[in-house]
């Protein structure tokens, strides 16, 4: 049987994608279903057909994998807000290994890795202190986007908010036009049970912070230990300040770099140094004449600009710690770094159960 869109068929799933997606194989291309686990044996419609690879929408479950459980909320599948809802916790834990495990072999070339340590979420489910909520204020509907639709799904109780953001959600279901809340735009509303502090930290409307709430200071404290104490210490990509507050105590002096308007709440946080500036132009212009002992960088998930990665080469710092929350990205950055530096350790970071979404954090020394 050849792959053709709207051809019903039948195949083992043996993996999950970075992207979410189950894998199987039929007619010698990767085919990556939705909604599926590791183990199932699955019919499914192909909806795309290329040369190596095809997509295709489950449509039976004709045996369940041992991965598979029940997913704890009705709104699975239809809602796009968590795509491994149906994972027991052991078998995220694995595919967020493996996917890791995966970027670094097969794009970074790293011959050998230390063994993956696992952060593990404190809980899986009622974590998220903060979601954006999506509206349809003519059809009365608050909510989340439905998979791979604009259409909007109303979301009554989300599972995996915590309590003080469920009930934020409830306030904005009973007020969708308050204006007592985030708006990022006229359809689209921020919500966070933390209100305008997280571990003392102030955070303004806009500022990126972490969802999981539960593993904030194991997160923190774990990056902390990894660049271990010294003289001096540079930051790119400081953020509000959430990891530099607990370095503080660790280094004699403390560089924080960060361009966006959240530089105001890095100021208010910390007693650090901080420069107003993109790491591209801090790494080119400054970085090298500050020689210092440990650089930390958490970039977006596009990974540093090349030019970080050569000024970071040349500072001399002896170690290096890379927060990342795209492997593949992380791969091809620390590849980048070339062989003057050792990956020592890799830390897989539970932040975000019930979705695909990969954290982690390597430390690297000379």
């Amino acid at each position: 049987m050849s792959l053709e869109p709207g051809t019903i068929i039948e195949l083992v799933i043996d993996g999950l994608a970075a992207g979410g997606d189950g894998v199987g194989r039929f007619d010698g291309r990767a085919v990556f279903v939705p909604l599926t686990a590791p183990g199932d044996r699955v019919a499914a419609e192909v909806v795309r057909v290329q040369p190596r690879w095809a997509r295709a929408e489950p449509v039976q479950l004709l045996d369940a994998g041992t991965g598979r459980r029940e997913a704890p909320c009705g709104l699975f599948g239809e809602c796009g807000g968590c795509s491994w809802l149906h994972l027991t916790p052991a078998a995220q834990r694995d595919a967020r290994l493996t996917i890791a495990r995966d970027a670094l072999t097969r794009i970074g070339h790293f011959e050998s890795l230390p063994e993956l340590e696992w952060l593990p979420s404190p809980v899986e489910l009622g974590y998220r202190a903060r979601a954006r909520v999506s509206l349809a204020p003519d059809e009365g509907i608050v909510g989340f986007h439905m998979r791979r639709s604009d259409r909007i799904v109303d979301v009554e109780r989300c599972a995996v908010l915590d309590a003080m953001t469920q009930r934020e959600l409830d306030r904005l279901r009973a007020d969708p036009g308050g204006d007592s809340f985030d708006r990022l735009r006229s359809d689209q509303v921020e919500i966070r049970g933390f209100g305008r502090e997280a571990l003392g930290l102030h955070v303004s409307r806009g500022s990126f912070f972490q969802a999981n709430g539960a593993i904030w200071r194991q997160w923190r404290d774990a990056v902390a230990e990894a660049c271990g104490r010294g003289a001096s210490l540079v930051e790119l990509y400081a953020g509000v300040g959430f990891f530099t507050t607990a370095l503080e105590p660790r280094f004699e002096q403390i560089v924080a770099v960060e361009r966006a308007a959240s530089v105001a709440d890095l100021r208010a946080n910390t007693k650090a140094q901080v420069v107003h500036k993109s790491a591209e132009a801090f790494a080119v212009e400054e970085l090298s004449a500050l020689s210092p002992e440990v650089v930390l960088v958490n970039p977006p998930r596009t990974g540093c600009d090349s030019l970080v990665v050569d000024a970071i080469r040349r500072s001399g710092a002896r170690r290096v710690v890379y927060v990342s929350c795209d492997p593949p990205t992380l791969a091809r950055d620390l590849s980048r770094l070339g062989d003057g530096y050792h990956l020592r350790r890799l830390v897989v970071v539970d932040a975000m159960p019930q979705t695909h979404h990969v954290e982690l954090f390597a430390l690297l020394e000379c």
